[in-house]
């Protein structure tokens, strides 16, 4: 029998997680709430024009790509050992039904919240809830990634674990 990496949350703690965070269906189908805000953890000092994102993510070395990914790694570590950190889907006929679940194993966790570590669990990139931080966080395939929320609590503690680790947080002007 092979080892499970998830288990579903008790009953109550699903309704709960899903009345914290309410809009997450909207987030994933790419119609995020006026009212949910975003901020950005970033390797880029700044936004890029078009012609700066040409240059700077279009034929990445290796070298270059793993720096990257080093940053990012060291983040989500940084993030998954101060922090409950929880998988989620939507499950259902039509896949109407928010599901939170636990990884079983610290190992199992950090190597999905990591860069590419999606695939762990056939997903193309990574995506956890925060509940303690009141926050969800995306990766993004672009080595700038996203953290969604209604209320700014977390901010401060995402900024010090960013210059810890040599990334940027950008705002999004919300």
């Amino acid at each position: 029998m092979q080892n499970r990496r998830l288990l579903n949350l008790p009953i109550l703690r699903q309704e709960e997680l899903r009345r914290q965070f309410p809009w997450l269906r909207d987030l994933i189908e790419d119609k995020r709430p006026d009212h949910v805000q975003v901020i950005s953890v970033t390797v880029f000092d700044h936004w890029l024009s078009r012609d700066e994102a040409s240059a700077l993510l279009e034929n990445v070395t290796p070298f270059e790509q793993d720096r990257r990914d080093a940053l990012h790694a060291s983040f989500c570590k940084s993030l998954v050992a101060t922090t409950q950190v929880l998988s989620f889907v939507f499950r259902g006929r039509r896949d109407e039904r928010l599901v939170f679940r636990e990884f079983t194993s610290k190992n199992a966790l950090e190597r999905y919240c990591t860069p590419h570590g999606g695939r762990t669990l056939g997903h193309r990139q990574f995506q956890v809830a925060l509940p303690e931080l009141h926050c969800v966080f995306l990766e993004s395939w672009d080595d700038t990634n996203h953290f969604f929320f209604t209320e700014p609590t977390a901010i401060n503690h995402i900024q010090q674990l960013a210059e810890k680790c040599g990334l940027y947080v950008l705002s999004h002007g919300n």
